[in-house]
């Protein structure tokens, strides 16, 4: 459960919160968002509207710093700076990647889990950061589910549990970093996607109970600090089993927040809502009743709202008496809360990690990596047998993200530094066409597939569908080229699609760290310790249902 807080962080939480006016309230359940934004940009926000809280993307420590201070600095009430920092502190340029969360799911060491809490927690406070929307604690039971997979850590809720509560316990230690869990109610089961549609959880509340529950139950006897509720459906709980698909999203239903979160798992943490914009939330409620219909279900915190007009709409409908100050003042109450417990009205930012403390993260994601890499098909390689000054072609497959604004297609290029360091010739091809795929693979010694399939590169999928006619004969080349051999630097499920694979490694993503620790399996440096933590679907003879 959540630490207390001490006499001294609920005396500044009282009085901070009694000399609010109810703008200033309002102001504090805003979680503001602006990727392209300047210094000057986000201080004028600042003069019109009082946020509470503001999300961050890529930059380097130094340079985020600077800013934070600068906006810190002229802000009454301290801000909560939050970030994606799922694996690492990945927001940060010069911050520690580690593999990716099912990754550390193969790995399965929860020692490990809680250094990369650490190191995640000591690099983003040192830049102004507070708040991780991590960890997701999902059962990724759905393998085509496209939101969860490499990001879930398993589809077994005691590895689950084991490992996401040592990583929470990680991250809060000594109040540093608060974690948020998501996505409540639990996603992994639909093959749909939020960001274009309310997915559905569609388990039996008994099932629910001994799988999601018992997950809930755990990382919040924990002490996780907040949850983040998804633009996801529990029907058989809210009372819409026989017409799920009309089951409101838990972000705008109050029997979710309040009856099973709130009252039945007794978390009394902070809730944020997923991001506002995803059609799961945006085709349930009109643009103009969205923030109010979000706070007054139960959220105390809205993600990425339209600023200026979300803040006077929440003082508007306070006004007009369609929605409680009681509620406002609760969940301005719980912001303030949440920077208490992370002491950010004494200091916002922490001390710089010596360079002892980088390297010790350093070493302990490329062990987790290393103990990570699973063997999920074997044609008796690993190991190769390569000599220096042979040749190799490395092969990226690849789906350039929807995102490529925020998240862009970033080749595997580690993967092959590690391949020249070893005096290998080293020729590179991305989504290459057959022809010139055919003609390489002739002239090399070894060819090396490497499939990178992420969440969310291809919107409303995880699957590998880069190219069409003319493109796909890298999924059979094997039958012609003896000499070619597979790596999934991301979705482990592959062998669904092409099942006649004969050897296939899983690094469960594309961190630099699980780009060596691969070089090392297949050149024989290094064992394959990895244990896949989620179950590969298989092809059955079965009837058809009534």
């Amino acid at each position: 459960m959540l630490i207390p807080l001490t006499a001294e962080q609920q005396q500044w939480v009282d009085s901070t919160l009694n000399a609010m006016t109810l703008p200033q309230c309002a102001g504090q359940l805003l979680c503001a968002f602006g990727p392209r934004f300047t210094t000057d940009d986000w201080l004028d926000l600042l003069k019109k509207v009082p946020i509470g809280a503001l999300t961050v993307r890529h930059a380097s420590s130094a340079s985020l710093r600077e800013q934070l201070h600068a906006l810190q600095d002229q802000s009454v009430v301290p801000l909560l700076v939050s970030a994606d920092l799922e694996h690492g502190a990945v927001a940060l340029s010069d911050g520690t990647e580690f593999p990716w969360m099912m990754g550390a799911g193969a790995a399965n060491d929860a020692e490990l889990m809680t250094i990369m809490g650490q190191a995640t927690a000591a690099e983003a406070r040192y830049a102004g950061l507070h708040w991780t929307f991590s960890p997701v604690v999902d059962l990724n039971y759905n393998f085509n589910n496209p939101i969860t997979n490499i990001r879930a850590l398993s589809d077994q809720p005691e590895r689950v549990i084991r490992l996401a509560t040592a990583y929470v316990q990680g991250l809060q230690a000594e109040g540093r970093l608060a974690a948020t869990a998501k996505h409540f109610p639990g996603d992994g089961m639909d093959d749909r996607d939020q960001h274009l549609s309310t997915t559905v959880n569609s388990l039996p509340f008994a099932q629910w109970q001994a799988t999601y529950g018992r997950v809930w139950r755990a990382i919040i006897e924990a002490g996780v600090m907040s949850i983040m509720p998804g633009h996801i459906s529990l029907p058989d709980y809210q009372g819409f089993a026989d017409r799920p698909e009309e089951a409101p999203p838990a972000t705008l239903d109050p029997k979710l927040l309040i009856d099973l979160l709130r009252t039945e798992l007794r978390f009394a943490g902070l809730l944020i809502s997923d991001a506002s914009g995803m059609i799961g939330l945006a085709s349930r409620v009109s643009r103009e009743e969205r923030v109010v219909q979000c706070i007054k279900a139960g959220l105390d915190v809205y993600l990425f709202p339209d600023t200026h007009k979300d803040f006077e709409r929440l003082v508007q409908a306070v006004e007009q008496g369609r929605l409680s100050e009681e509620r406002v003042r609760q969940a301005a109450q719980r912001v303030l809360e949440l920077k208490a417990r992370l002491n950010l009205h004494r200091d916002p930012f922490g001390p710089k990690p010596s360079p002892a403390d980088k390297s010790r993260y350093q070493q302990a994601a490329q062990t987790m990596a290393d103990k990570s890499i699973t063997v999920l098909r074997s044609d008796g390689r690993p190991p190769l047998n390569l000599k220096p000054g042979n040749r190799v072609l490395t092969v990226t497959i690849g789906q350039p993200s929807p995102f490529n604004k925020f998240m862009p297609l970033l080749d595997l290029d580690a993967f092959d530094n590690e391949l020249r360091q070893r005096g290998f010739q080293v020729e590179h091809l991305l989504n290459p066409e057959d022809d010139v795929l055919l003609e390489k693979a002739r002239e090399n010694d070894v060819v090396f597939i490497n499939l990178m399939t992420l969440p969310y590169m291809v919107l409303g999928t995880i699957r590998n569908l880069v190219g069409h006619l003319g493109h796909w004969r890298w999924r059979s080349l094997f039958a012609d080229y003896p000499h070619v051999v597979f790596t999934s630097f991301g979705n482990p499920y592959v062998l669904h699609e092409m099942p006649h694979l004969p050897n296939l490694l899983a690094a469960y993503g594309n961190s630099d760290v699980s780009q060596r620790a691969t070089v090392k399996v297949w050149l024989g440096e290094i064992e394959a310790q990895g244990n896949c933590p989620v179950n590969l679907p298989k092809i059955t003879i079965q009837p058809v249902s009534g």
